[in-house]
């Protein structure tokens, strides 16, 4: 594993486990035969503690209703389809993928206590970081140092949507300075206790002494409620000719094309905006895209559709002689894609 880990020269290559893994075998390389039935079972309880049992839909008291695109502001969008109890969006302007109703976050009646969110926090709040994180961490640092206008070798980094933080660890290691953001109460206790600067401010107003080199986003914007005004926000503390950073579940994905709402990208109580680079292009605007990288195929997850089992944790055998998988990164269809992209000078 060492060796191949050193080989690797693309995400795709350091991540192709869902090329040569069935679903269940990689949840329990990742966490454990035990986890892998914790998982399962904590997943279906953050997806139903909203809804209503006798209509299925996501109980009225907890949201609010989108009456447009939260993206381009058109009303034009049409019904695709309904998950988790909440309904799926494809708005006809920008082909962004939006949930009609959102979580209020003052209305639920677990984020006093800490809970809501645990559907990532019991999967992420033990993890440490491995030899593959650290590499993908450096492989895409490296993308971003040759992007950034700036003559400096250690950089001062933003990071929202922190988690438990691993890449906290790593840039820390690294000796840059960074600072991290998470709303998740028992993830950024997490955080602290490695003694990392964590923040949970509002990310709409939020305010700094200082201005950034680059600003980081690992699995977070699709969480991200008015992400036009955060990005407007956080752009005032972007140095010019700084980086934004993004990791996103690909909407364009092979998978969730295939798939629709049985790929588990689309999560209505979580996953309530669903980007491609189209979109996060639109996001950015005043911002120049200047690398853009898709990889894991997610060959597994296709593979139990498409043999009549749950795609996340089915065991089907893989449909290698079906689909390049190559081609499909190269056509950024990959299920994860990174984006980078650097503020413009004045």
């Amino acid at each position: 594993m060492e060796k191949k880990l050193i080989k690797a020269k693309t995400l795709n290559e350091l991540y192709s486990l869902s090329d040569s893994t069935t679903g269940k075998e990689m949840w329990t390389m990742v966490y454990g035969d035990d986890d892998y039935e914790k998982v399962s079972r904590k997943t279906n309880e953050s997806f139903v503690r909203y809804i209503n049992p006798f209509t299925g839909k996501v109980r009225d008291k907890y949201t609010y209703t989108r009456h447009k695109c939260p993206l381009c502001d058109s009303k034009d969008f049409k019904f695709i389809f309904e998950k988790h109890g909440f309904d799926f969006e494809k708005c006809n302007d920008c082909d962004l993928i939006f949930t009609l109703q959102v979580l209020d976050l003052d209305k639920l009646p677990y984020m006093d206590d800490g809970t809501e969110g645990d559907y990532y926090g019991m999967s992420k709040d033990n993890q440490t970081i491995g030899e593959r994180d650290k590499l993908k961490f450096s492989m895409i640092m490296e993308k971003i140092s040759k992007n950034l206008e700036s003559t400096k070798d250690k950089f001062d980094i933003f990071d929202f949507g922190s988690a438990n933080g691993m890449f906290l660890d790593w840039a820390d290691s690294e000796n840059h300075n960074v600072v991290g953001h998470e709303f998740h109460h028992d993830l950024r206790k997490v955080c602290e206790s490695k003694g990392h600067k964590i923040m949970s401010d509002d990310l709409e107003t939020i305010t700094f002494d200082k201005k950034f080199d680059i600003i980081t986003c690992w699995d977070y914007i699709d969480h991200v409620h008015n992400p036009k005004k955060v990005i407007e926000n956080l752009s005032k503390y972007l140095n010019e000719g700084g980086i934004f950073f993004f990791a996103i579940n690909n909407r364009d994905s092979l998978s969730a094309r295939i798939l629709h709402e049985a790929s588990p990208i689309f999560i209505g109580s979580q996953h309530h905006m669903n980007y491609g680079i189209k979109q996060l292009e639109m996001l950015m605007k005043g911002c120049i895209l200047v690398d853009v990288e898709s990889y894991v195929s997610e060959l597994n997850w296709i593979s139990n559709w498409c043999n009549f089992e749950n795609p996340e944790f089915g065991d089907s055998p893989l449909l290698h002689n079906v689909f390049d998988t190559e081609k499909l990164c190269e056509l950024n269809m990959g299920f994860k894609l990174n984006a980078i992209f650097r503020k413009e000078s004045k």
